[in-house]
């Protein structure tokens, strides 16, 4: 290997999905040189090139139908920016009688926003920040013994070697830990299997008008007796039997999230190539049928189908502490909780995919679990093994079950601001780290207090 140069930071971000962002933005902030490495051209991860342009957890439907803010911080930041710009739908404005933002009222919680200036406002404000970003550049390998000392990456230059004080891991699959060969576990005990990931595609020229009109008057918003009826038909093929479509920032313009792929492994590359050929094909069968046979969609087109899988579930650290399902269904309070979930469980079975374990079918009435925040400790983001790593997103420790609430977006970039402003409180140890110190810094900050939300 021919290593074209050293490069040298505090803090090296690996992933810039929303989690990796907030870790870099929020190191960066406090004084530290911090890099950020990323292998696709944009920020954002699934937000942005998996096409989920709606940022699910970062807000609450309370008991008075209004939409409490549940994270703060920087996640409040950058969708407050993109409200302002009108880039960005605001949760309050929305009419919860004609809702096309979501059929359940956590999903009208969720922010739509435009995709083009998500980008943008990502590049901005780590810009602003004075993060060092590294676009189209892959992790090759690590230099690692008991504690991480570099990755090494490759792109245009070559094969560079990026040296630093301490590392996160934000790959969203561990691959940090996994290069380090640090201990993890991946999808469920019984068979390894994992939830079905989802090729997303947006259609644009949609009747939102007659879409929710229908909805409502048939009191079905996942159209499931057009869907049953298109399945005795022999018609409808798809390993689920829900609609599942929410308007995005433009009036007719929707992004479909139904197909549901099972079988795969985002972490093996046959698997993401196997499924992403797959998910073009048949979004593209799913778009002629729903143009045919759905009300609102006749004269709908395809604006894009997403070039990236959108996956939600691979490997979960093992790590100094673990968040449980009993912890997470009894609302267990941490003395270093750093970040909190009010989302529900969501991670349908990996084979069927019409039913979630700890939901039940989708069909069903969803049980909202209003009451219970879900709390994230400062020790489930530290694996073991290494005292100068640390791993902000849906790849920390819990078990598995706990990922459907701890996925979602809002609680990543929490869990990604904690990481950040821990690395700066470290010194290269994040074991050392007060943790009072972390909390009162991070409520200082602008993040949310779980202990604080009326949910409790």
């Amino acid at each position: 290997m021919n290593i074209k140069r050293t490069d040298n930071y505090d803090f090296v971000v690996c992933g810039g999905g929303v989690a990796g962002f907030a870790a870099a933005v929020s190191a960066a902030r406090k004084g530290l040189r911090v890099a950020l490495i990323e292998k696709n051209a944009i920020l954002g991860g699934v937000a942005t090139a998996a096409g989920v342009n709606q940022l699910l957890g970062g807000r609450k439907l309370d008991n008075n139908n209004k939409h409490v803010r549940v994270v703060g911080g920087i996640f409040d930041e950058l969708t407050d920016r993109l409200i302002k710009k009108g880039q960005a739908i605001e949760p309050n404005d929305i009419d919860l009688s004609f809702n096309p933002f979501g059929w359940y009222p956590r999903m009208a919680s969720g922010i739509s926003c435009g995709e083009t200036a998500l980008k943008i406002c990502l590049d901005e404000m780590c810009v602003e920040a004075g993060v060092r970003i590294y676009f189209n550049t892959v992790i090759t390998d690590v230099d690692f013994n008991e504690n991480l000392k570099a990755v090494i990456v490759y792109n245009k230059d070559g094969f560079v070697r990026i040296e630093a004080k301490m590392f996160a891991d934000c790959t969203g699959d561990a691959d940090v830990v996994y290069m380090c060969g640090l201990p993890f576990e991946k999808g469920r005990k019984e068979d390894g299997l994992m939830t079905p990931a989802s090729t997303e595609m947006h259609l644009e020229n949609v009747d939102t008008t007659e879409l929710v009109t229908y909805q409502n008057e048939h009191q079905s918003p996942k159209l499931i007796e057009i869907i049953d009826k298109l399945t005795e038909e022999g018609i409808w093929d798809f390993p689920v039997d829900i609609f599942v479509g929410v308007r995005l920032v433009e009036e007719d313009v929707f992004l479909i999230n139904t197909l549901r792929q099972r079988g795969i492994d985002g972490t093996k590359e046959e698997d993401v190539t196997r499924a992403i050929i797959a998910g073009r094909k048949d979004c593209v069968r799913l778009y002629e049928i729903l143009k045919e046979h759905f009300p609102g969609f006749k004269n709908s087109r395809i604006r894009k189908i997403a070039d990236h899988l959108g996956v939600r579930e691979t490997r979960r650290i093992i790590g100094q502490k673990t968040v449980t399902v009993f912890d997470a269904l009894n609302g267990k309070k941490f003395d270093d909780t750093i970040a909190a979930t009010t989302y529900n469980f969501d991670l349908p079975d990996p084979v069927k995919s019409g039913y979630d374990p700890m939901m039940g079918s989708v069909r069903a009435p969803k049980d909202e679990r209003k009451h219970v925040v879900i709390r994230i400790p400062y020790g489930s983001l530290l694996p073991k093994g290494a005292n100068n790593l640390i791993v902000a997103g849906r790849c920390i420790s819990v078990e598995r079950e706990v990922l459907g609430p701890a996925r979602i977006m809002g609680p990543c970039m929490m869990m990604g601001q904690a990481a950040g402003v821990a690395a700066s409180l470290a010194n290269g140890d994040f074991t050392s780290v007060d943790t009072n110190v972390l909390r009162q810094t991070l409520w200082s900050d602008g993040v949310i207090d779980p202990d604080t939300l009326p949910f409790n």
